[in-house]
């Protein structure tokens, strides 16, 4: 290529190809200008470029194209487990893949998401085994250094009996090429990191959130994502640290057949607004949390959590993220030091239906003092400053809330989105979308954090602020959401006397729900599903993706899902130099190792 800004655009392609053939661990580019070239290497370890190398320089010139054929053991180019074939009936259609694993060979698989391939480079495939049964194939280049694997978390938590509503696995394994394992390797603060592909093969589909039939089908699936997450978390002592519009699907699809329930499975929202508790082995949640390979086990104690280095490291999706995370320390900016909203009382019917489906008891246990807030005890006439002193000398560490509060921002961008049947979009609405959208978007995890969030924007306002986004049709749906972020907005942390149970902000979260659900039981809000409503980027109309590819989530072009997908043209990619050996003297060609003369070395060591 020979344009003028050559080494972008060599890495605008490798961008594109990779993600088209999940089949490439890595890539080569060749940037070429009328007096000199560049050789690139694209891989889940980020783009390496070399110096601009003259054409008289043959040697280089000859290593490069001599690495095509034979590649340094560390630069693997192909994946034999994976084959492509292209439809017989559909010229230049959808690549099929034939997938061959340790639990079988799966052909016909489609690609469903497609992650950033200079991370992680996650890539989900789906297999129809039968008109009835869709599998999931994910494969991810995990680092050596992740104390644990998805697989293992998901083995636990279902090792009592099935956990519904949690995703199941069927196999797991590191992918080779033979006996080599696929990997890639980088340096990170002068640190070798070691990225190694994982293929984990799950039993269990579900479909994204902007699929809801109605308003009511979407707060139900994330009434029982809350349950669910309470409930793992306590009872198998796994912290999922990453729930998002990603992770939290809805009107689940089981694979398999279930043999044992997990006891003592607390009722479902279901069980809860039919006023019948279903027997254990009928019960089946209207979610499917996916994605544990960010979770941690939890100590045996709350004590000994805070201690644990996994649960003292920041990981999420940014526009999702707890706010205490992103930052890394606990809150202590402005209103987050205002405890004013009691656990929610319910009233007439769903207190009704609440305490038939759970008891007195669990009811009472959460319920408030006079002089207590979410069952803590907030400090009284405190100084802004000591606080704040006090809150950046605390240890940080993943609280359970804070998966309760990425539930509340996934929750909050997938009714942003959805469209209402029969809507007509008007501009005050529009405008509302727009500005919201783009709070969530634009939101980044800072490398050093001085404890702003932009996203208080829209959790610190007045009612009509969360009114001005949605359809009058949805006002209920804005009233609900000020609602919770009354809860979601307060530091517990930094109480005089933190809340006594784990899970407060979930229970919150699911009284104000199901209240809902029960005053608007005959007004469900029918949506169109699968259409989002349009926003701009970049001044122009995002145009929604459909449902190959990315998922609908994405069709907001956003940077706020970077930890899924990046667009290349958006910002300059990480560049690492890639620079010819001294070897001046010595042909690759006879190189007895038969490895390239370049040396890769990152920017930032020069």
């Amino acid at each position: 290529m020979g344009a003028k800004n050559g080494q972008p655009q060599a890495a605008r392609y490798a961008f594109k190809i990779q993600q088209a053939r999940p089949d490439r661990p890595g890539l080569y580019v060749l940037s070429v200008k009328p007096k000199h070239f560049q050789v690139v290497f694209s891989s889940p370890a980020g783009i390496r470029v070399s110096d601009y190398t003259l054409w008289t320089n043959l040697d280089a010139l000859c290593s490069y194209v001599y690495s095509l054929y034979d590649p340094p053991a560390n630069h693997i180019l192909y994946d034999h487990t994976l084959a492509w074939t292209e439809p017989p009936d559909h010229d230049l259609g959808p690549a099929k893949w034939t997938i061959t694993t340790a639990s079988g060979r799966y052909n016909n698989a489609e690609i469903a998401f497609l992650g950033d391939p200079w991370s992680r480079r996650t890539t989900v495939f789906r297999v129809k085994q039968d008109p009835s049964r869709t599998l999931v194939i994910k494969e991810s280049y995990v680092d050596c250094r992740r104390r644990y694997q998805e697989m293992a978390l998901l083995t636990h938590i279902h090792e009592e009996g099935y956990v519904p509503g949690v995703v199941r696995a069927i196999s797991s394994e590191i992918v080779k090429n033979g006996e080599q394992e696929i990997s890639s390797a980088f340096k990170k603060d002068d640190v070798l990191v070691t990225r190694t592909k994982h293929r984990i093969v799950l039993a269990d589909v579900g479909l994204d959130l902007n699929y809801a039939e109605n308003v009511n089908d979407l707060l139900m699936t994330v009434y029982d994502a809350l349950e669910v997450h309470r409930t793992v978390t306590r009872k198998r002592r796994v912290l999922h640290r990453d729930m998002s519009i990603y992770n939290l699907l809805m009107y689940p699809s089981l694979g398999s057949s279930i043999e044992k329930l997990m006891e003592d499975f607390p009722p479902l929202i279901d069980d809860v607004l039919d006023r019948k508790l279903r027997p254990p082995n009928e019960r089946r949640a209207r979610c499917l949390v996916i994605d544990y390979d960010n979770s941690a086990m939890l100590a045996n104690t709350p004590v000994d959590s805070m201690q644990q280095a996994e649960l003292r490291t920041r990981t999420g999706t940014p526009a999702y993220i707890a706010r205490a995370v992103c930052s890394g320390f606990v809150l202590c900016a402005g209103t987050a030091l205002a405890w004013r909203r009691q656990m929610p009382l319910l009233r007439g019917e769903a207190k009704d239906l609440y305490t038939m489906a759970h008891g007195e008891d669990r009811y009472n246990a959460y319920n408030d003092a006079a002089n207590t807030i979410h069952g803590g005890i907030p400090p009284q006439d405190f100084d802004d400053f000591e606080m704040m002193m006090k809150a950046l000398a605390m240890p940080f560490y993943h609280r359970w809330e804070y998966d309760a509060e990425s539930v509340f921002w996934t929750m909050y961008s997938a009714l942003l989105r959805v469209t209402p049947k029969q809507f007509v979009e008007d501009k005050h609405t529009h405008d509302g979308l727009n500005k919201d959208w783009s709070v969530l978007r634009d939101h980044a995890i800072p490398e050093v954090s001085d404890g702003n969030d932009t996203r208080m924007l829209l959790l610190d306002r007045p009612p009509h602020g969360f009114m001005r986004a949605f359809p009058p049709v949805m006002a209920p749906v804005a009233r609900l959401l000020f609602d919770i972020s009354r809860h979601v907005l307060p530091s517990y942390a930094l109480m005089e006397k933190p809340p006594i149970h784990d899970d407060h902000l979930h229970e919150a979260m699911q009284r104000l729900i199901l209240q809902y659900l029960v005053d608007n039981r005959d007004n469900p809000i029918p949506l169109e599903p699968a259409t989002l409503r349009k926003i701009v980027v970049k001044d122009r109309p995002a145009v929604n993706r459909g449902t190959s590819g990315l998922s609908l989530a994405d069709s907001s072009g956003s940077r706020a899902s970077k930890k899924r997908s990046r667009d290349p043209t958006e910002s300059q990619p990480p560049l690492r130099s890639l620079r010819p050996s001294q070897r001046r003297g010595q042909s690759a060609v006879n190189d007895e190792n038969s490895a390239p003369s370049f040396e890769f070395k990152n920017l930032e060591e020069e």
